[in-house]
């Protein structure tokens, strides 16, 4: 049976959801999206992740008017039609049809979608040894104000995350064009310094990342000092431990920053911790 989808107030097997070739998501990037994992066919923090969605709809003056309550019983009944227990969802929302142009000259009609899929694991390998990474050679405009939302505009995403790859590692760390560390290709990064929980603040213009909120509000429950800050490539590489977050990898830590070691061990105390007490949310 056909995996279906739920496109614009009526689901639809997956191979007849036709989107219009006039949607100016298709055209121009025009829109946004969420990824989210479900546990035993429970969205997990599906209540932050509709927030941001909404949140950069109203930046981006796409029309959204679905509450958590209503997606949440949409995702329900597509794990349920489905048969998915740990899945992938994504909710992607783009502005739609409308007169041809750059700034269309009346209401656009949004087109809004959400997907299921089963969620295939990361390799239990890499939370035990680490992933490594280099620095990427393209930068993050500190500026450019659409880096600090999730939108269909991902082909910088895509040449990161394909420079990383062709030199053999997972991820490349990106660096703004002041010089700070922003984030990687699809992830927030962490590192600990003694202590201290350490991350790239907001204002080196990041994904604020739901995950990363979590990790964040983990440290205060747990009694580790965490730090938002504006800091450059050395302190990475001087770090006790380094680890990613997204909502798919969950807390995966970091053994490698261009060819050179990082931290004395993989997983590191903290990063372990906080890994833990992520799984017991979930």
């Amino acid at each position: 049976m056909p995996t279906v989808i739920f496109l614009n107030d009526t689901i639809v097997e997956e191979p007849i959801g036709y989107l219009s070739t006039l949607d100016r998501g298709f055209l121009y990037g025009d829109g946004i999206f969420e990824t989210l994992r479900s546990y035993n066919k429970e969205p997990f923090q599906l209540e932050d992740h509709v927030t941001r969605l909404s949140h950069s709809a109203r930046y981006f003056d796409i029309p959204f008017r679905y509450t958590t309550r209503q997606i949440r019983q949409i995702i329900e009944q597509l794990l349920t039609l489905n048969n998915f227990q740990d899945a992938y969802i994504r909710m992607t929302l783009s502005r739609g049809s409308g007169t041809p142009g750059l700034i269309p000259a009346d209401t656009c009609n949004p087109t809004f979608v959400i997907h299921t899929k089963p969620f295939v694991t990361y390799s239990a390998l890499w939370y035990k040894t680490g992933l490594s990474l280099i620095t990427s050679g393209l930068r993050r405009s500190a500026t450019c104000p659409i880096s600090s939302h999730k939108t269909l505009n991902y082909l910088t995403n895509y040449l990161i995350k394909k420079e990383a790859v062709e030199k053999g590692v997972h991820d490349a760390i990106i660096l703004n064009t002041n010089n700070h560390v922003a984030e990687c290709a699809v992830s927030n990064i962490f590192l600990v310094e003694k202590d201290t929980v350490l991350t790239p603040s907001l204002a080196a213009n990041i994904l604020p990342g739901v995950t990363r909120r979590t990790i964040l509000e983990l440290c205060k429950e747990n009694g580790i000092h965490s730090s938002e800050e504006l800091f450059g490539l050395e302190r990475v590489l001087a770090a006790n431990e380094v680890f990613l977050t997204n909502s798919l990898m969950e807390v995966m830590p970091v053994s490698r920053v261009d060819g050179l070691p990082v931290g004395s061990d993989v997983p590191g105390i903290i990063t372990s911790l906080l890994h833990d007490k992520y799984r017991a949310l979930t």
